[in-house]
């Protein structure tokens, strides 16, 4: 299927590694110009290299998303070097530790507060696209109850951004701005969050791969793909979707 993504100018954030840089590569793929983010300055320079080594136009910057003057800075300068931006794919996120206000604070910034910001910075940019459109990379710890407790704020800024996204759906409909949500369950990578756990506590680890009805974890790529199509004008009738990517780790209709 043609996602007619060619030539298409697409920022990611956090595409270092991860789930990110497999959407980034995604999009690369299928012929569209990336410019990403990401905190490390040697991990981001090592994976634009790779990428660019693979014939991908990208381009991109080490900053701190929670740094609001750098992060709006960042985003104006990628569109005006890309001459726009037509898709958004607000992705990174973390699992902060704590337990007191600080914690919540800062939570919210990293998980919640930035992708707002992400979305506002780059308004005037989709409003000039033919084709503009926003994905918000979630997790369905914003509908699960028994979560760790170094997760209760995470999940709670995950299930505000699902919402968030719903509301900005609905209001720049007007603008023929599609605004949709990925929510992935347990996905496993090298130097991510699982292989962490995989490390550290191999049964929750395996207990975690017999969640899924599918009865393993996820990878990025699997993401990447759904990720990329949802935000591409081959989907261009979807609007307000928040789409599952779990593996069936969630056993609940999704209406």
């Amino acid at each position: 299927m043609d996602l007619n993504l060619e030539g298409k100018k697409v920022v990611v954030t956090g595409g270092s590694r991860g789930l990110g840089r497999a959407i980034a590569e995604q999009f690369l793929a299928e012929g569209a110009e990336v410019s990403t983010c990401a905190r490390g300055e040697a991990g981001l320079a090592q994976a634009l290299d790779e990428m660019r080594a693979a014939g991908g136009k990208v381009h991109g910057a080490a900053l701190d998303v929670r740094d609001a003057a750098a992060f709006r800075t960042w985003i104006d300068q990628a569109g005006a070097e890309m001459n726009g931006i037509d898709i958004l794919v607000s992705n990174v996120s973390t699992r902060l530790q704590g337990a007191d206000e600080a914690w919540w604070r800062n939570s919210f910034e990293t998980d919640f507060l930035q992708h707002a910001r992400a979305a506002e910075q780059a308004l005037p940019f989709l409003k000039k696209s033919d084709a503009p459109s926003i994905v918000f990379i979630s997790s369905i710890a914003a509908v699960l109850t028994n979560l760790p407790p170094d997760e209760l704020a995470y999940g709670v800024m995950k299930a505000g951004l699902v919402n968030y996204a719903g509301q900005l759906s609905a209001r720049l409909s007007r603008d023929a701005i599609r605004v949709n949500v990925v929510s992935p369950g347990p996905i496993h990578f090298e130097g991510g969050t699982w292989d962490a756990i995989r490390q550290a506590n191999p049964k929750l680890f395996e207990a975690a791969a017999r969640l899924p009805q599918l009865g393993r974890h996820g990878t990025p790529k699997e993401v990447a793909k759904s990720a990329v199509f949802l935000a591409s004008p081959a989907s261009s009738y979807t609007t307000g979707v928040n789409l599952r990517i779990d593996g069936g780790a969630v056993k609940t209709a999704n209406f």
